[in-house]
């Protein structure tokens, strides 16, 4: 899957392939907006495309043949770690123990990502504990945050990561998406009503 892959949210898409493509890729990002409308789709892709060991800056795509890439779609890639809630929340034990393991250095790339899915769900206790690791990052980590409540988020992390807005599908690239993977010929008002701009209610 590349990002043309993915429908929507094109501005957050560009700002993420402008950085790689200059190599600017910063240490924490923090994308935010309703569930279901592909925010954890484009963070996995933006970590395969950073960890890959052959990445194309020029036509921005990962070359899907090296040991990071197959790694990455094989679900065992050393650099790569996604977090998520532990019951109904991401505690602080989860953190002091990415803490522990993000001082060992990448094994395939010259970056290591963790992606922590559902970060609003982190206790205050976590998030303090996440902070430490914010403010003196190593050179090799990249931290992505999903959020869909960020109200719930310490406003001393938001400050340390560079936030993204991630905005509803359309209603025109929803109903082509249900007409192309359902076949559904005539998805009423009212479905792409309930739908709520998430490709996740269309289920």
């Amino acid at each position: 899957m590349e990002f043309k892959d993915i429908l929507g949210n094109e501005k957050a898409k560009e700002i993420l392939l402008k950085s790689l493509k200059n190599k600017t890729v910063l240490h924490s990002y923090m994308f935010i907006g309703n569930e279901g409308i592909g925010k954890k789709l484009i963070a996995n892709q933006f970590a395969k495309m950073i960890l890959c060991e052959n990445f194309n800056s020029q036509n921005l795509t990962e070359c899907g043949k090296c040991k990071s890439c197959i790694e990455f779609v094989g679900d065992n890639n050393p650099d790569f770690v996604y977090i998520e809630p532990d019951g109904k929340t991401i505690k602080i034990e989860q953190i002091r123990e990415m803490q522990n393991k993000i001082i060992e250095k990448p094994i395939n790339s010259s970056k290591k990502v963790y992606l922590i899915n559902d970060a609003d769900l982190m206790t205050k206790e976590a998030q303090n504990c996440l902070l430490k690791t914010l403010e003196e990052p190593p050179e090799y980590i990249v931290i992505i945050l999903i959020v869909s409540n960020e109200s719930k988020m310490l406003t001393t992390i938001k400050s340390r990561c560079m936030k993204l807005q991630f905005q509803k599908i359309d209603d025109d690239k929803l109903n082509e998406y249900m007409k192309s993977t359902y076949g559904m010929e005539n998805v009423s008002k009212n479905i792409l009503k309930l739908c709520d701009g998430s490709i996740r209610k269309s289920y």
